[in-house]
């Protein structure tokens, strides 16, 4: 059965309900580890040599690969909330242990997309000041919001495949994505959508509010990717129901 937008978001608040703390100490650590590794990086750039920006720029891709597999971690976590399986801080990490070179593929692929056609409004917005530099930022951080929302439409859930299929690569998770986002990508496309009064209202509370929504985005769109390949019509097996029937089989 597919769940409108409202019916997924009802379930993350009820699921959510006193269990904010965790998701949003994890959320905290994703964001200072990106702050500070992107401080340093820029820190070391020479904006008037072209070599030093295209370099800084390289290595801030690379933060985002890193940052973008802590972000698959927070996605377990999510999966794990509402599977009501234990979650803790080290699923930020457990991408790591499952084969990472998979989610890189993936998170480079789709970074690449971004990039060709962001790449040259970021280095003009370090070639140039004030109200011109701002505006080539903007512009660049525009093409990727864009960019990024487009790919999701059809790739959106690859993250989520891998995490659940240890034995499957990059391009077979994005395949499968793109297979189960038939028929889904309105859905997908109107929960973006409807999140975005929120989004503005967090921005009148000096982004605090985000502290809260962030976690409430990502757990609405585990629960689409849950509804879209059927688990929450039909539940995975309690692990610990499936050891018990196995000991008595014997």
């Amino acid at each position: 059965m597919k769940r409108s937008s409202s019916d997924l978001k009802a379930l993350s608040r009820e699921t959510l309900n006193r269990q904010w703390g965790l998701p949003i100490g994890a959320l905290l650590l994703i964001f200072i580890c990106s702050i500070i590794l992107t401080m340093v990086i820029t820190a070391l750039m020479n904006p008037y040599s072209i070599l030093s920006i295209v370099t800084c720029q390289i290595m801030l891709y690379i933060v985002s690969l890193f940052i973008s597999v802590l972000q698959a971690g927070y996605m377990k976590m999510h999966l794990n909330i509402n599977r009501k399986e234990p979650y803790e801080l080290k699923n930020l990490i457990q991408p790591f242990t499952m084969q990472p070179d998979r989610f890189l593929t993936l998170n480079l692929i789709l970074l690449l997309g971004e990039v060709v056609l962001s790449l040259p409004l970021d280095i003009l917005s370090y070639r140039t000041d004030g109200l011109e530099s701002l505006g080539f930022s903007l512009g660049a951080t525009l093409i990727q919001a864009l960019v990024n929302l487009l790919l999701s439409l059809f790739f959106g859930l690859s993250n989520y495949l891998l995490l659940d299929n240890p034995e499957m690569g990059a391009i077979e998770a994005m395949k499968t994505s793109c297979r189960l986002m038939k028929g889904n990508k309105g859905r997908y496309f109107y929960i973006n959508l409807s999140f975005i009064p929120l989004e503005v209202i967090c921005i009148f509370t000096c982004y605090i509010g985000y502290l809260w929504l962030e976690p409430y985005i990502q757990n609405t769109f585990a629960h689409f990717y849950m509804d879209v390949t059927g688990e929450l019509d039909h539940p995975r097996p309690d692990p610990k129901d499936a050891a018990e029937v196995s000991f008595s089989e014997q």
